[in-house]
């Protein structure tokens, strides 16, 4: 089995353990107090009171037990929610503390089923008693759904490291295809071949192993990795000088990067789809062709990378949302790179990361992506998929 086959795999396992929370937690619910019932009609069979038909035990058990599902099944609503999917460590222990916090109001339903059912009111007997004969169900019903919250948190987050790591996958498949494109690597080792045809082989020397160190690259990234600016910027940088190639002085390239940001870290590849699109909107259509920025900057805790372009932009201003189609001087659209990066970035970080695209003025498109600033010494770091 290929490793993408093993990562959709993974994803549909997680997926089948997600797809009903509500109907395994409410399940489990139900299914506890009905085992309570048993065990409490159990222990009363074991010992009968003696006045067993001036009395009915059963109506009266039947009734507090259904007290126990009501009163825990409406705290259980409002922590959890209707579709129990409301699951995070707070609310795991006000689970178990609310359920706890039930108790003088539960020992009040079981008093009061005697006088509902045969206006007797019995003699009423201490809280800490009542904890150990009755009540000790409640703080177990707790602990019961807060493991099950914590279990599909747990399946919730390995499902997002299984989607990361597929949609990174394909975010270099997708990028080794557009290498090994027969157009593309015909403009490439035509450009290089009329280097050598023109004696400039000093040039077609530099281009080849420009080449070949960004397919190596390329191929060497794992898709949770975690790289560097510094290996990023030099990945790019030879992906920009193939297309330089390719374009002459239609394709001016302009590097900003902030000192002491060469360590900071980003997943690998994520600059390849902004730079391509780029390239086939802002420099492809034009005669004269453009400029290509790339800046980088701290920003307090956060890492902020702008990629910009002196081409068409947006298709119209304030259309700001990635993966909004974008159009060109040629009326083709675009935007699957642009998804895909900012998706990527959301599983690995969640909210702490961000890309959006935008107009500039007075023409060109704008990215900009911002990640919590992570410095490290120069090498490749595993990313975590999730923080």
């Amino acid at each position: 089995m290929n490793e993408r086959a093993m990562i959709s795999e993974g994803m549909a396992a997680a997926k089948g353990m997600l797809d009903h929370p509500a109907w395994v937690r409410w399940g489990a619910h139900l299914g506890f107090w009905l085992v309570y019932f048993v065990v409490r009609t159990a222990a009363a069979a074991a010992d009968p009171p003696k006045d067993m038909s001036e009395f009915p035990y059963l109506a009266n058990r039947i009734l507090v037990v259904a007290s126990y599902f009501v009163l825990t099944g409406l705290l259980f609503a409002t922590v959890a929610g209707l579709r129990a999917d409301r699951s995070h460590w707070v609310r795991n222990v006000a689970l178990v503390i609310g359920a706890i916090a039930l108790a003088p109001i539960t020992q009040w339903c079981e008093e009061l089923g005697p006088l509902v059912l045969m206006s007797l009111r019995p003699e009423a007997y201490p809280f800490v008693t009542y904890l150990f004969q009755f009540g000790w169900a409640l703080p177990l019903w707790g602990l019961t759904q807060a493991l099950l919250g914590y279990h599909f948190e747990s399946i919730a987050q390995a499902r997002a490291v299984v989607r990361a790591q597929a949609l990174a996958y394909d975010a270099q498949l997708k990028m080794l295809h557009y290498q090994i494109n027969p157009h593309f690597l015909f403009n490439t080792l035509n450009a290089i071949s009329t280097l050598v045809l023109e004696n400039r082989n000093a040039q077609a020397e530099r281009m080849l192993l420009g080449l070949s160190g960004f397919l190596r690259y390329s191929l060497d990234r794992q898709p949770t990795e975690l790289s560097v600016l510094s290996a990023e910027l030099e990945a790019q940088k030879r992906y920009l000088e193939i297309e330089q190639t390719r374009f002459g002085d239609k394709l001016q390239v302009r590097l900003d990067i902030e000192a002491g940001l060469e360590g900071a870290r980003l997943p690998s590849l994520i600059l390849q789809p902004i730079l391509e699109n780029a390239i086939k909107y802002a420099i492809t259509p034009r005669a004269e062709g453009g400029w290509i920025a790339i800046k980088a900057r701290r920003d307090g805790e956060l890492l902020r990378i702008v990629i910009e372009d002196d081409g068409p932009g947006l298709e119209r201003p304030g259309f700001e949302r990635v993966g909004a189609e974008r159009t060109g001087a040629s009326g083709r659209r675009g935007g699957v790179g642009l998804a895909n990066a900012r998706e990527r970035l959301e599983l690995i970080y969640g909210a702490r990361a961000a890309l959006v695209a935008s107009n500039r003025e007075p023409n060109g498109c704008r990215v900009e992506i911002h990640l919590p600033l992570e410095v490290r010494s120069a090498g490749r770091t595993a990313a975590s998929a999730v923080s």
